[in-house]
């Protein structure tokens, strides 16, 4: 959970230094926002991992355990979250500055969307961020026409993991304008 939790570090802190600003997109700048597409995915990530809490509450020897059990799943959660959410909305502000109103919602719908099978990739496929450096063959591999459930299956997850960093995203800005409103 602690690797994980790095890894969905990254993408947040590739953010502050790509979205900070407008100024001149050359090749450092594109390089490094590969680099912020690659690793977004390990953000809401972290989501998928519930699949190791029902063994974690199994070997509960008590009932407070399984509440340490269960709250650290949870914060565990809102990290990688808050980290994909507050991602987005600095290179949405960013899009703001520096692309036409129209593109800003579809680049955001797409990132989400290449977020989601990316998270598949990971949990299913077994494939890690760094897999497109260093074995590229096996991301190729896997691109090939989805069956329909693996498509079900990646709607479900888009609206999801969508509602997920929506609520996030909302209670974030209303905290931040309450914070606001109190100074």
């Amino acid at each position: 959970m602690v690797w994980n939790l790095f890894l969905a570090a990254i993408p947040l802190a590739l953010s502050f230094v790509l979205f900070r600003r407008a100024r001149h997109l050359g090749v450092a700048w594109w390089v490094t926002f590969g680099a912020w597409l690659v690793f977004l995915p390990n953000a809401p990530y972290v989501l998928t991992d519930v699949v190791h809490m029902r063994g974690d509450l199994r070997a509960s020897p008590s009932h407070a355990y399984t509440l340490a059990v269960l709250l650290t799943y949870a914060l565990y959660a809102a990290a990688g979250l808050i980290s994909y959410v507050a991602s987005l909305q600095l290179l949405r502000n960013f899009l703001h500055r520096v692309a036409p109103r129209r593109c800003v919602l579809p680049v955001l719908a797409a990132v989400h969307a290449l977020s989601v099978i990316a998270m598949y990739l990971g949990r299913v496929v077994r494939l890690n961020s760094w897999d497109v450096v260093v074995a590229p063959r096996s991301v190729v591999s896997v691109l090939h026409m989805p069956h329909p459930h693996t498509v079900a299956l990646l709607a479900g997850m888009f609206v999801v993991v969508g509602i997920g960093a929506y609520v996030v995203g909302a209670v974030g800005d209303k905290t931040i304008a309450v914070l606001r409103s109190n100074s």
